[in-house]
C-alpha cells in the first residue's frame, strides 16, 4: 500500500489545539478591545471580492464588506466562486482580476506563491489567535466538515459516523459527498475504521478502495450551496456539509442536521492574488476583517467560529453550539493537516481526477 509522507515544518495541529482553550478563555474580553481599525479615505477606490459564493459570501458582505464601505468610502465588488485552476491562470498569466479572495488553509499552504505578502504595517493582526496569522493571509473562519442527514429521510437512527455514511444497506440511497481529495480521503479513511490520531500519513490505497464501495452511490458537488440543496430537496439522505451551511439551513426550518461526531476543522484565509491592480485596498480591506464586531457578527450571521478571540463576547448563545471551536464539538473531531497537503495536494488532485473518471 501507498503512503505519502509529509516533509518537515511546522505543526500547527499541536498548536491549535492548545489554542482552542485560549480562544475560549479569552470569550469574555469585551469586543472593544479591538481598537485597532483606523478607517482611511479610500472614496473613489474599489476592489473585487471573490468567495464561495450563497450564503457564505452573502454573510461575509454583510460582516466584513458593507461596513469596510461605510468606514473608508471603497466599493467591494463581488465576484466569484472560488476556483482554484482560476486563481493560478489569473496569476500566471499576470492578469488576476481579483483583489482578495477567501481560501482554505490546505490551498493556502499548497499555493504560497500565488499570493502578495500581507503588508503588517497596514494589517494590524495582532488581535487575532497569532495560530491563524500567516505572511501570506489572515484566518477569517474556523469550520468543520461534519456528517449531515435529512432527517425525514434517516428518521430517528441518525448517522453517527463515516462508517455510517458509507453503509448503503442501514442508510439506502444517495449520499452528497465533496467532489475533492481533500477532505474525502480522510473521510474514506475514518469510513474503513481508521482513528483520527492514525490518519496521517494518509493510507491512500486503502483510501481509495473505500471509495471503490461506494462510488456508485454518490452525488458529487462542487459547491457549498449546491449541496445544501441536496438536503434540502431531499435528493440525498446523508453525506458531508460544513456546519455553517447546516446551521443556515436548519434555521430556515429544513430537516438537516449534523453530528459532531468525527468532524474535521479547517480555517479559511482571506489572501491577496500576486499582481492584484487593486492591491493597497485589498491591504486595507484585511486589515478591517479583523475588526472583533465584524467577525462576531460573522459568527451569528452563520455560525462559523471568529480568529479573532475578542469576538466570542459578540457571539449569540444560540449559536455557540453551532461553532466548530466549542470544546465539546472540537474534542470530537481534529484538524485537518494542511502540511501534508501542501506536500500532496497536487499529486492526490491529480490521482482523484483520473479515479473519478474510471
Amino acid at each position: 500500500m501507498t503512503k505519502t509522507t509529509p516533509k518537515g515544518g511546522l505543526n500547527r495541529r499541536t498548536f491549535l489545539k492548545t489554542s482552542l482553550c485560549a480562544s475560549a478563555s479569552l470569550a469574555a474580553l469585551s469586543i472593544g478591545t479591538r481598537g485597532a481599525f483606523a478607517a482611511v479615505d479610500l472614496s473613489g477606490r474599489e476592489m473585487v471580492f471573490a468567495s464561495w459564493g450563497g450564503s457564505y459570501q452573502a454573510a461575509q458582505e454583510t460582516a466584513y464588506c458593507n461596513p469596510f464601505t461605510k468606514t473608508t468610502g471603497a466599493t467591494v465588488i463581488q465576484d466569484g466562486p472560488m476556483n482554484g485552476s482560476k486563481l493560478r491562470t489569473m496569476v500566471e498569466g499576470g492578469q488576476p482580476i481579483w483583489d482578495v479572495v477567501d481560501v482554505t488553509d490546505t490551498f493556502l499552504a499548497a499555493n504560497e506563491e500565488l499570493f502578495e505578502d500581507l503588508d503588517f504595517n497596514i494589517v494590524d493582526a495582532s488581535p487575532l489567535d497569532q495560530a491563524y496569522v500567516h505572511a501570506k493571509g489572515i484566518g477569517c473562519i474556523i469550520w468543520s466538515y461534519n456528517i449531515a442527514f435529512n432527517t425525514d429521510m434517516v428518521g430517528e437512527n441518525t448517522p453517527q459516523s463515516w462508517a455510517d455514511v458509507f453503509d448503503v444497506e442501514k442508510f439506502p440511497g444517495k449520499r452528497a459527498l465533496r467532489d475533492r481529495a481533500y477532505p474525502m480521503i480522510e473521510i474514506a479513511l475514518m469510513a474503513d475504521g481508521v482513528a483520527p490520531e492514525d490518519l496521517y500519513p494518509l493510507d491512500v490505497d486503502r483510501a481509495f478502495a473505500k471509495l471503490d464501495t461506494i462510488k456508485d452511490h454518490v452525488i458529487w458537488y462542487t459547491s457549498n450551496s449546491a449541496a445544501q440543496q441536496l438536503f434540502v430537496d431531499g435528493e440525498v439522505g446523508t453525506g458531508v456539509l460544513l456546519n455553517g451551511r447546516t446551521f443556515d439551513v436548519n434555521k430556515k426550518g429544513a430537516p438537516v442536521d449534523l453530528t459532531w461526531n468525527q468532524n474535521i476543522r479547517s480555517i479559511d484565509y482571506l489572501v491577496i492574488p500576486k499582481g492584484a491592480p487593486n492591491a493597497e485596498v485589498a491591504q486595507h480591506f484585511m486589515n478591517a476583517t479583523v475588526d472583533a464586531d465584524n467577525q462576531a457578527l460573522m459568527a451569528n450571521t452563520l455560525a462559523y467560529a471568529p480568529c479573532n478571540p475578542a469576538a466570542f463576547a459578540g457571539v449569540q448563545e444560540s449559536v455557540l453550539p453551532w461553532l466548530a471551536t466549542t470544546p465539546e464539538n472540537a474534542e470530537k473531531g481534529f484538524l485537518i493537516d494542511a502540511e501534508y497537503w501542501r506536500d500532496n495536494l497536487a499529486a492526490l488532485t491529480e490521482r482523484w481526477t483520473e479515479w473519478k473518471l474510471t
